[in-house]
């Protein structure tokens, strides 16, 4: 039978996590939801987190268990986020306690990414890009699911896996580029574009360089597909933009207009991303922290569209600079 326990308000103190992962278990979706929202957004301690993976990894060996595919996104954000405690010694501590909590679920994580469910596979995928501790038995497993895998954003999660465990073995990083190519679903090619991009930074194909701006310039037809990755932060375009960042300027010329075109419609994180793309690439000349200076028609038209975009506009208000301001701090970052 049901407990009478209700959930305490935001404005009031949460409820200690183990409980909280315990009403999981419950046959209420409504209340379900709502734990779940409270364990991603509460702002706990290395040590709740260390409990909190004990026990979700307990409710996941349950099979018959609905939804098992957000604790396992719980489980990768757990396993993803920095540490939060001030003292360095504790926080080395706790810690180790919770990669050692993390890494007790390692089977349980081999099989599940094998798991009928596609949404299951997809968030397991997803955990184990944060399990390097795990690169021996993780690593042969994903190789053999890339040619076995053919739902369209597990790919996509695999590219991301494989390239957070490769490290230096050539041979796993061999296998990313052929994800590049047109017979992979859309997803697919950006997901292996943004994990190349990630992992080789300027030595990244320019092929996945010109996927990336594509994604920018229609990001109508993979928008759908891009957010429901668990690794999406901001739009498609917000963090495609955001990767270009990561390239060398001289790389990344032919895509001032691309950028420019899409700022025009862009909404303030798009901006945001956009604005500081434009910049990196249009002002390279300059050095870091200098003003602005429009010496050219290109870098004339950047700043003339840096003024006229409301969103941009929006951005540096809440910056709290002015444009001129806003756009040395943007180019510098």
């Amino acid at each position: 039978m049901k407990s009478k326990k209700t959930i305490p308000s935001e404005a009031g103190a949460l409820a200690a996590p183990l409980s909280l992962v315990q009403q999981l278990a419950w046959n209420d979706l409504p209340h379900r939801s709502a734990i779940l929202y409270q364990l991603f957004k509460g702002n706990w301690s290395e040590e709740d987190k260390a409990t909190m993976a004990t026990a979700l990894l307990n409710l996941l060996r349950q099979p018959e268990l609905p939804d098992r595919a957000a604790l396992v996104l719980l489980l990768a954000e757990l396993a993803h986020e920095r540490p939060t405690l001030s003292s360095a010694e504790g926080r080395a501590s706790a810690q180790e306690s919770l990669r050692r909590a993390l890494l007790q679920g390692l089977p349980l994580y081999l099989e599940l990414v094998t798991a009928s469910e596609p949404q299951l596979r997809l968030h397991s995928l997803y955990l184990s890009s944060w399990l390097p501790e795990g690169r021996k038995q993780l690593l042969p497993l994903l190789l053999r699911r890339l040619e076995e895998e053919e739902e369209a954003r597990a790919r996509a999660a695999l590219a991301f896996a494989l390239a957070q465990l490769a490290g230096d073995q050539p041979s796993v990083r061999a296998r990313l580029p052929a994800l590049l190519k047109a017979h992979e679903a859309p997803i697919v090619r950006l997901g292996a574009a943004s994990a190349l991009t990630r992992l080789l930074r300027a030595e990244a194909p320019q092929r996945a360089v010109h996927l990336l701006v594509r994604a920018i310039a229609c990001p109508q037809a993979i928008a759908s597909d891009y957010d429901a990755l668990p690794w999406a932060r901001n739009s498609v375009v917000a963090d495609s933009s955001d990767l270009l960042r990561l390239l060398p300027r001289r790389r990344l010329q032919f895509s001032l207009p691309v950028l420019l075109e899409a700022l025009a419609t862009a909404n303030y994180y798009e901006a945001l991303s956009l604005a500081r793309t434009l910049l990196y690439v249009g002002f390279s000349s300059q050095p870091p922290g200098s003003s602005l200076q429009a010496t050219t028609p290109t870098q004339q038209a950047i700043l003339a569209a840096l003024r006229l975009s409301l969103s941009a506009w929006q951005a540096s208000e809440l910056l709290g600079d002015s444009t001129s301001e806003t756009g040395t701090r943007l180019s510098a970052s």
